[in-house]
């Protein structure tokens, strides 16, 4: 990926009358929609707008993607929509994650400007993490958000096979991507409004584990389901990139695990003897197996082998706070692509630490969840969550995510520990209500405000559920 391509966007307004128009329908809707729908329009612009759309005042990025999240926070405080929020393991995480990578950043970067810039980007990844959260809380409003990206992928592979055929973005007005679609080996590597080709597969790939669990649970008719897979598929194959391909094979063997969940240990720790076992054996490291994988053609795994190589080697250079550049550690090695490395280089090692224990929290909350699942539905739907997560943790050794790709990342992050959250508190009430009948049986029930205790198959429940808040 050439970071120059995203980077020269930075710092200037870039404005176009249709995304203006776009902006201030989504803002308008934000504030207005049922609370049921008030983070779809967010999603709607991660879609159909590059996100180098922005303005800039008084040295302020002012992201269209920062304007509806600053949109969506008014209306959170103005309705008092954050009631029934309950902070958990992986809300407290990010929270300090995003703290020190601010600081550290400052520090890096040494003036006020590396404090303005980091904390704009935090504001924008961990903002829209907190509205998936508060917004996206349970099983229907996954459906509600799988079923608008599954519409919305239809007219998306008609983009791309525009641009195809015809070798150019129609996109391109809106600045942000290429007018003329990137080449490489003689394929066209088509990308849509999004920042790069390997970030538009990534998006849509990241869809397919929810897809595979709204296909088991029969939350969506399969008829449905089966074309938004053809068409999320057609898309990803459009792209010409490896990336996003592996993310589908590591999104299809983490759910094929699901019948083997009951082993889940014995794999991981026979996963962790596996590699330390063939990092002795092998010649090189065992990250140089990176350099061997190769799914499209003309892929450059060897750079991403050779990145981890030097980031290994130039430790000391980035572990306290991170480094400026790491254009001096080899050939085309300014462009990180390794989340881990560059989250290393951003914040240094107690950055990266607290990024791999939030992925980490993330995984735990969704096992606890799963362990007591009130429901098969349930179930399915938050090991779908768990694959999702997988697919990107595996790719992230091949690829670092920016622009809105990185956004759309972290609302599915939220909106996994919401459902996880949400499992767990309907398990506890359960149990509780459970303990109180046994004790006075003719007590009526007392639910705890803003917990689903419908448990049936979304495909027999209500479109909406039978919700105990009722202002929802």
């Amino acid at each position: 990926m050439d970071p120059t391509l995203a980077a020269k966007w930075y710092g200037i307004s870039t404005v176009q009358p249709a995304g203006v128009a776009i902006l201030i329908c989504c803002v308008i809707l934000t504030l207005v929609v049922r609370r049921n729908w008030a983070i779809f329009p967010l999603v709607i612009l991660l879609m159909a707008i590059p996100s180098a759309q922005r303005f800039i005042v008084a040295d302020l990025d002012l992201t269209f993607i920062r304007l509806v999240v600053l949109t969506g926070f008014l209306r959170v405080f103005i309705r008092r929509e954050y009631t029934d929020f309950t902070f958990q393991l992986p809300d407290k995480v990010i929270i300090l994650w995003a703290i020190w990578a601010i600081i550290a950043y400052t520090m890096l970067r040494d003036g006020f400007s590396g404090l303005i810039t980091r904390t704009g980007y935090m504001f924008e990844v961990v903002g829209c993490y907190f509205l998936a959260r508060i917004y996206l809380k349970d099983m229907f409003d996954l459906r509600r958000l799988i079923g608008l990206l599954g519409i919305a992928s239809i007219p998306m592979v008609g983009v791309f096979l525009f641009e195809r055929f015809n070798g150019r973005n129609i996109f391109a007005e809106f600045g942000g991507v290429p007018e003329r679609t990137l080449i490489r080996n003689g394929r066209l590597r088509c990308q849509g409004p999004f920042t790069h080709p390997i970030m538009a597969g990534v998006f849509w790939a990241n869809v397919v584990p929810w897809l595979g669990a709204m296909w088991f649970t029969k939350a969506i008719p399969r008829t449905a389901l089966a074309v938004y897979i053809i068409c999320i598929l057609g898309i990803i194959m459009n792209t010409a990139s490896s990336t996003p391909v592996m993310a589908l094979i590591f999104a299809v063997i983490g759910f094929s695990f699901y019948y083997l969940r009951r082993y889940m240990s014995y794999a991981r720790w026979g996963l962790v003897a596996l590699v330390l076992s063939l990092h002795m054996i092998m010649d090189k490291p065992v990250w140089h197996l990176i350099a061997r994988m190769n799914v499209v053609g003309g892929s450059t795994g060897w750079h991403r082998y050779h990145l981890m190589d030097k980031a290994v080697a130039n430790f000391w250079e980035w572990w306290a706070i991170g480094t400026e550049s790491t254009a001096h550690w080899g050939m085309g090695l300014e462009d990180v692509t390794n989340q881990y490395v560059l989250e290393g280089v951003r914040a240094g090692i107690l950055g990266l630490g607290l990024y791999v224990f939030l992925l980490g929290s993330i995984f735990w909350i969704l096992g606890k969840a799963m362990r007591g699942a009130n429901s098969k539905t349930e179930l399915i739907i938050l090991w779908a969550s768990g694959t999702m997560l997988f697919a990107n943790v595996a790719g992230f050794f091949a690829v670092s995510y920016f622009g809105q790709t990185e956004v759309a990342f972290f609302l599915f992050l939220g909106t996994s520990v919401s459902l996880a959250t949400t499992a767990i508190e309907t398990r506890r009430a359960k149990i509780r209500e459970h303990l109180k009948s046994e004790d006075t049986p003719a007590a009526a029930p007392s639910p705890e405000r803003g917990v689903v205790l419908n448990t049936e198959p979304l495909s027999r429940a209500r479109p909406d559920g039978p919700r105990l808040n009722n202002h929802r």
